[in-house]
Parts: C-alpha cells; sequence; structure tokens
C-alpha cells in the first residue's frame, strides 16, 4: 500500500510539472503576444515547484535512487558498506524530524489564520503547505523503514542493505 501511495504521489508531481509547464508558457506568450501576463504567475510557479520536488522524494527513497558516492565506498569491506548505509539513513532520519514539525506548524497556522498570498487572486497558502507536509511526512515514514531495515542488515551483518524496498 505505501508504495501504492509513494506512485500516487509521483504522479501528483508529475501533475505539477505539466502545471508549472502550462502556466510558465501561458505567461511568455501572453506577455509576448498579448502584453499581458497570468494573474499571480510567480506564486502559482512557485508552489507547483514545491509539489514537483517533495511529494516524489519518498518514491525515490523507496528505490534507493538518490545521489551516492561511491568513489570510495564500493572499496569498503561490506559490513563498513552496511555500517555507513545505517548511519546514512539513521542521520537523515533523525536531521528531518524537526523539518517534520517545522512542516506541521506552518500548515496548522495557514489552516487557522487562513492565510494567502497577497497578489490578484489572493490564493491561500495552506495547499502548498499541505503539499510539502505530505511529501515530507511519507519522505520520513519510507526512511524511517529503511532504517529499521539498514540497521538489522548492519547488526546482523548479512543480507544486502536494499532489501527494504520490498516493505
Amino acid at each position: 500500500m505505501l508504495g501504492t501511495l509513494e506512485r500516487a504521489l509521483s504522479g501528483v508531481a508529475a501533475l505539477c510539472v505539466i502545471g508549472l509547464c502550462v502556466v510558465i508558457t501561458g505567461t511568455v506568450l501572453s506577455r509576448g503576444l498579448l502584453g499581458w501576463s497570468i494573474p499571480d504567475d510567480v506564486i502559482i510557479v512557485r508552489e507547483l515547484m514545491i509539489g514537483a520536488i517533495i511529494l516524489p522524494l519518498a518514491y525515490v527513497t523507496s528505490s534507493r535512487s538518490h545521489i551516492a558516492v561511491e568513489v570510495l565506498y564500493n572499496h569498503l569491506g561490506r559490513r563498513t558498506q552496511l555500517c555507513l548505509m545505517a548511519f546514512g539513513t539513521s542521520f537523515g532520519f533523525v536531521t528531518l524530524l524537526p523539518l517534520l514539525y517545522a512542516a506541521w506548524n506552518e500548515l496548522l497556522y495557514a489552516l487557522e489564520a487562513e492565510t494567502y498570498f497577497f497578489g490578484d487572486l489572493e490564493l491561500p497558502e495552506w495547499p502548498g503547505k499541505l503539499a510539502f507536509f505530505v511529501g515530507l511526512f511519507f519522505f520520513i515514514f519510507r526512511l524511517s523503514l529503511l532504517m529499521a531495515s539498514d540497521l538489522r542488515t548492519a547488526w546482523n551483518g548479512e543480507g544486502s542493505a536494499d532489501n527494504a524496498k520490498e516493505l
């Protein structure tokens, strides 16, 4: 089920990218041909970028598709590699928890105070904050599963560090 949610979030991120293309192209064409622009285009683009970047993080994490430096890593022993994987996922998990807490507080504030962007359309702030929180939540949840798997694998010293993909 988590994999299905991750793929759905990636699909929403793809829709955000399509939305970015439409808004940016529309703005360029309307400014060039008609002399006017889409109202609040900068705000719309900024909010769509949040979804395009944050929402697919859980999916990327599940397939361990992050950027990795393997120049030295490949020359280390298997046990050391497993310990480094466990350290990396644990460090990432711990460092992202305060960010999740802050995202939750910002979302609550935006909902309670009904904040909006100052512009022609007076768009509400909560959709972007919700997308950020949801994307970050599932990213950290997937990271916690990987962390548990990596710690177990490093402790036992056997198996593959990629076994959390099956979770």
